[in-house]
């Protein structure tokens, strides 16, 4: 179905929705990136994670009634262990045995992983979607946008943590090291960086970031067993589409360009379309990548050197 509404108030309105969730795609396809990146692991899992992560907040705050803050320090901390040790008990035994099979030993893995850990999410947690409390929901009016304050703590949350990834990127040892792993591990095994322990920081960080997301759309929303599949395919268009070598703000910023591809196709299309015109430009990107530009300018000078001739 193509819409036809194109006016100032709607565009400010998708604009602001572009921008928040796009820092929510952001932030998620930087820790999917860091971890693609630099170990090579399809971290499928991450999805489960995510939602593992609004579960243990939810449970923590409103069955044990712990105030919010220990309840989301707690939640975060146990899926970032778990997202350390599903690398060091899980993916790289496996790639040590699998050999030139690894990438998809521990794709199919990874994917077992995330399905049997939603089942198991909804075993425990029942299949029921549980509301997650804590923060007043207050509307703020902005010109011509509506927003909620939780929309605002998000996106200031997920540029402050994306800025300080990036410094941390950038002028620390252990970011260069990070980077020295990502462009090559053996090299930087001579020089005394452990690409092991690196792989371990990566998962932990990326592992952090997917569950600060979820929090805030947990809280935002709700948290329900199937909520980590979406995100985790948009993490991945994301980072892909960034290229899992870029800087964070790198990767970010293409969060935000999806999310407004997202939401300004809501103009002419239907809202149950808008999320195929992202992977519509994914696969144009994939497209263009398989296509020799040197190749086809050298054809055509040719070809306009015989029809000169």
């Amino acid at each position: 179905m193509i819409l036809a509404v194109f006016d100032v108030p709607t565009v400010v309105q998708l604009t602001a929705n572009a921008v928040i969730n796009g820092t929510f795609y952001g932030l998620l396809g930087v820790g999917f990136a860091l971890i693609l990146g630099v170990t090579g692991r399809f971290h499928y899992a991450y999805g489960f994670l995510y939602a593992l992560t609004a579960y243990l907040i939810f449970t923590l705050h409103a069955r044990a009634d712990w105030p919010l803050l220990p309840a989301v320090f707690v939640g975060l901390l146990l899926t970032t262990v778990l997202g350390v040790a599903t690398e060091r008990v899980v993916y790289r035994p496996l790639a040590a045995h699998a050999g030139a099979t690894a990438l998809l030993a521990i794709f199919v893995a990874s994917l077992g992983i995330g399905i049997a850990g939603e089942n198991l999410i909804r075993l425990f947690w029942s299949s029921a979607s549980q509301a997650l409390t804590g923060i007043n929901q207050k509307p703020i009016t902005w010109g011509d946008a509506i927003f909620l304050n939780l929309d605002l703590y998000q996106v200031v949350c997920s540029i402050a943590l994306v800025v300080i990834l990036s410094l941390l990127m950038r002028y620390t040892p252990l970011g260069r090291a990070i980077k020295a792993t990502r462009s090559n591990p053996e090299m930087a095994t001579i020089i005394g960086i452990d690409p092991n322990m690196i792989y371990l920081v990566c998962f932990a960080v990326g592992t952090f970031l997917a569950g600060v997301a979820a929090f805030w759309r947990g809280i935002k929303f709700t948290v329900s067993p199937d909520m980590g599949f979406t995100p985790v395919i948009f993490a991945f268009v994301v980072a892909f589409l960034a290229g899992t070598a870029s800087s964070p703000i790198r990767v970010f910023l293409t969060g935000l360009f999806v999310s407004f591809v997202e939401q300004y196709s809501s103009i002419w299309l239907s809202a149950r379309w808008t999320q195929t015109a992202v992977f519509v430009i994914l696969l144009v990107y994939l497209i263009s990548l398989s296509i020799d530009v040197k190749a086809l300018r050298a054809r055509f000078r040719l070809s306009a050197a015989v029809a000169r001739g």
